[in-house]
C-alpha cells in the first residue's frame, strides 16, 4: 500500500489537498462538501452509482455533498488536486445568479468531467490557496465556481461599459493593488458576477489584467531610462523581487537585462 498526501492545507475554510498514491485505494465514503479534484498524472479508477469508470491525467472528477464514492490506484502512480468547497460557498455565488432554490445548495453534474478550464480553474485555486495569494485567492475562487455552476457570462451593452470603466480605473491606478470589493461597487455588481463578466471580456481576471498594466508601465520607464528600482517603486512593488519575477515571468528577461539591451542600441531585444 502506498498512499501519500504531499500537501494538505486549508485556507478561510476552504481545504486543499495534493495526493500521490499507488497500490492503494480510498473505500466507499462520503463528503458533505463539494469535492472537485483534476487528474495530473496517471489513471484513477472511479467507482460511483454503481459503476466504475477510469479517470485519465487531464480530467477533473466531482461529487456533489453526501455522494457515495470510492477510488483505486494501481502500479502506475497518480497525482491529483482535490478543492473541499462548503455548500454555503456554492449556495452563495449560485443565489447570486438566480439559479438555486432560496433554501437548498444546488446538485452539481457530478463524475468525470472533460474541461480544460474548469481544470485550469482548479489547478489556479489551489495554487493560489497553497502560496497564500490573499486576494488572488478570493478572485480564483469566483473564477472556479463559476465553471462548475456552468452558466454563460453575457455581456449586455450597459454590463461592456461597465467593465470599460474598470478598465479605465485600472490603468489609472498602476501603483496600488486593487481589491475586488472595490472595483465590484464600481462597476455596480457583485464580486462573482465582475470576475467572471471581465474575464470573458478580456480573457484573464482583472488582478491580473492589473498586473499586465503595471509591467507594461515598468517598461515604458525602463526605456525612458527608469532605473529598475526606482521603476518599481513608482509602481508599488513590495520588493525589488517580486517585481523582477513578475517582469521575467511575462517578458521573459529581468529588468535590468530589458533596460541594458534597449539602452545598448543593438536591438537584441524587439521593442514594439
Amino acid at each position: 500500500m502506498s498512499l501519500k498526501s504531499a500537501e494538505w492545507f486549508s485556507r478561510n475554510g476552504i481545504e486543499c489537498s495534493r495526493v500521490r498514491a499507488c497500490n492503494s485505494g480510498f473505500p466507499k465514503h462520503l463528503h458533505d462538501e463539494y469535492v472537485i479534484s483534476a487528474n495530473l498524472t496517471g489513471v484513477e479508477e472511479i467507482w460511483l452509482a454503481g459503476k466504475t469508470a477510469y479517470v485519465k491525467s487531464g480530467q477533473v472528477t466531482l461529487y456533489n455533498p453526501g455522494t457515495i464514492q470510492a477510488s483505486r490506484f494501481e502500479t502506475q502512480a497518480v497525482e491529483f488536486i482535490s478543492v473541499h468547497i462548503p455548500q454555503a460557498v456554492i449556495k452563495m455565488l449560485a443565489d447570486e445568479d438566480n439559479l438555486n432554490s432560496p433554501h437548498e445548495a444546488p446538485v452539481l453534474r457530478e463524475g468525470i468531467i472533460n474541461n480544460s478550464r474548469l481544470f485550469d480553474a482548479l489547478y489556479r485555486f489551489a495554487t493560489s490557496a497553497r502560496l497564500e495569494w490573499g486576494m488572488d485567492e478570493e478572485q480564483e475562487l469566483i473564477l472556479l465556481c463559476g465553471e462548475l455552476l456552468e452558466t454563460p457570462a453575457l455581456l449586455q451593452r450597459s454590463d461592456e461599459q461597465k467593465i470599460y470603466l474598470v478598465i479605465e480605473y485600472l490603468r489609472e491606478h498602476l501603483s496600488v493593488k486593487p481589491q475586488l470589493e472595490m472595483l465590484a461597487q464600481l462597476a455596480g455588481m457583485s464580486k462573482y458576477h465582475l470576475v467572471r463578466f471581465f474575464t470573458r471580456h478580456t480573457g484573464m481576471p482583472p488582478l491580473q489584467y492589473h498586473m499586465q498594466l503595471r509591467l507594461h508601465h515598468a517598461r515604458d520607464l525602463l526605456r525612458r531610462n527608469v532605473h529598475p528600482l526606482d521603476a518599481a517603486i513608482m509602481l508599488g512593488f513590495y520588493d525589488q523581487s517580486h517585481f523582477i519575477n513578475a517582469f521575467r515571468k511575462v517578458m521573459g528577461t529581468t529588468p535590468h537585462h530589458y533596460a541594458s539591451q534597449v539602452r545598448s542600441g543593438n536591438h537584441k531585444l524587439p521593442v514594439p
